[in-house]
C-alpha cells in the first residue's frame, strides 16, 4: 500500500553535514504528521551525502550532478517529491514542537500561495517575521511579533510551504539567479503580480542559523550581481512603494550607502546623485541593518565591518568613488526611472 504523506520536506544542503544531521534530528522529534524528508546534495566537497544517507530517519538522498544553488535544488527537489504540499527547506534550520501542520493551513485552504513560519534564534528571539520591499528592489527584515496569519510583502525562503501545483506554475526558481541571493524574492515577486498572498504564520516557529554560505568577498559580488537583476526585472512593480521603510533613507534611489561617522559632505554629495545614504554613529549599529547596504564608509576597524555586513563594499572616504564602481551603482544626477510599465516579457516559464 503507498503511503499517503502530509507534506514531502525538501531540504537542499551543501557541506555541513552536522547542521544538516541536527535539522533531521529535530524534524524526527517534532514532526508527527506523515512525511517524506527529500534531502538535495547539491555537489558537496565532503563526505555530507553519505553521512545524511546514514542518518537513523532514512531520508532519500538526490545528488545533484553540480552545485544548482539554492533555487535550483529546491527545483530538483520538488520534482523529486510525491506530496502536493512541499515544504522547502535550508539545511541550518532546526524545526520546534507543532510546527508543521499550522504552516499547511494557509496553503492548503488557499488562504495563500507561500506560508513561512517565524524564525527565531536558538534563544527564542524573532529573527524575521517577514520583510518590507523599497523601491529600489531592496529587502527591510521585520523583527516584530506576528499575531496569527500576517501578510507579507516577503520573506526569506528558508522554510516555505507551497503547493507542488503553484510552485510548478510559476515555474520553480528562476535558475538566472544561479548561486547566490534574490531567487526567493524573484518568486515572490510573481506571486504578487498575479494577486496572490504571502504570509507568516505565528504558530509556526523554526529555528534558523543563518550564515556560512559564502565568504565575505564572494557574498558582496553575489548580493550585488542578483540585486540588480531583479531590481531591473521588478522595478514596476514596486512603482507604488512611495515612502522609505527607514528614518533618512530613500526608497527611489541608485544603491544605498551607510556612513560611520560625521562626514556631511559625503552625505550631500552622495545624495544629489540619487544614493540612498545614511550616518550611524558607530560600528555596532551594522548588526541592525540586516546587510541592506552596498557600500559602508568607515575609517578603520575594516574587518570588523565586513564580519557584520559581508555584503558590503567596505571603504574609507576617500575611497568612495571606487567603491561605489564595484557595487555596481551608477552615480547620477538622473533619478532611477522604472524599466517595465507591464509584465510583459519581464519572465518566462521556467520548469
Amino acid at each position: 500500500m503507498t503511503q499517503t504523506f502530509k507534506a514531502s520536506l525538501v531540504v537542499v544542503a551543501y557541506g555541513q553535514p552536522a547542521l544538516t544531521e541536527a535539522l533531521l534530528d529535530s524534524i524526527a522529534e517534532h514532526t508527527p504528521e506523515p512525511h517524506e524528508v527529500v534531502v538535495v546534495d547539491n555537489a558537496s566537497p565532503d563526505d555530507a551525502a553519505k553521512r545524511v544517507s546514514q542518518h537513523p530517519t532514512h531520508p532519500r538522498v538526490i545528488q545533484a550532478p553540480s552545485n544548482l544553488g539554492y533555487g535550483g535544488g529546491v527545483n530538483l527537489g520538488v520534482r523529486k517529491a510525491n506530496s502536493p504540499s512541499i515544504v522547502i527547506m535550508n539545511s541550518d534550520l532546526q524545526v520546534t514542537p507543532n510546527w508543521l501542520t499550522p504552516l499547511l493551513v494557509p496553503v492548503e485552504s488557499n488562504r495563500a500561495t507561500i506560508a513561512a513560519p517565524v524564525y527565531t534564534d536558538e534563544q527564542g528571539n524573532i529573527t524575521e517575521s517577514g520583510a518590507s520591499v523599497t523601491a529600489d528592489g531592496h529587502v527591510h527584515t521585520s523583527q516584530t511579533p506576528v499575531s496569527g496569519v500576517k501578510p507579507v510583502d516577503h520573506v526569506s525562503a528558508a522554510c516555505w510551504a507551497i503547493q507542488r501545483q503553484s510552485f510548478e506554475s510559476f515555474g520553480g526558481f528562476d535558475s538566472a539567479y544561479g548561486l547566490g541571493y534574490y531567487e526567493d524574492l524573484d518568486l515572490v515577486n510573481v506571486c504578487r503580480s498575479e494577486k496572490r498572498a504571502v504570509v507568516v504564520v505565528n504558530e509556526s516557529r523554526v529555528i534558523h542559523r543563518t550564515g556560512g554560505s559564502f565568504q565575505p568577498r564572494e557574498a558582496r559580488r553575489l548580493s550585488h550581481r542578483n540585486h540588480a537583476r531583479s531590481q531591473t526585472r521588478w522595478s514596476w512593480l514596486y512603482r507604488g512603494t512611495s515612502h522609505a521603510a527607514w528614518d533618512g533613507e530613500a526608497a527611489i534611489t541608485h544603491g544605498r550607502v551607510a556612513i560611520i561617522g560625521d562626514h556631511p559632505d559625503l552625505v550631500n554629495g552622495l545624495q544629489k546623485h540619487n544614493i540612498s545614504a545614511v550616518t550611524l554613529e558607530n560600528i555596532d549599529q551594522l548588526r541592525h541593518r540586516h546587510n541592506r547596504d552596498d557600500v559602508i564608509v568607515v575609517q578603520s576597524a575594516h574587518a570588523e565591518v565586513n564580519r557584520l555586513a559581508p555584503r558590503a563594499e567596505v571603504t574609507t572616504p576617500d575611497g568612495l568613488p571606487d567603491a561605489l564602481k564595484r557595487a555596481g551603482i551608477h552615480v547620477s544626477t538622473t533619478p532611477p526611472r522604472p524599466r517595465f510599465s507591464k509584465i510583459t516579457a519581464t519572465r518566462s516559464r521556467r520548469w
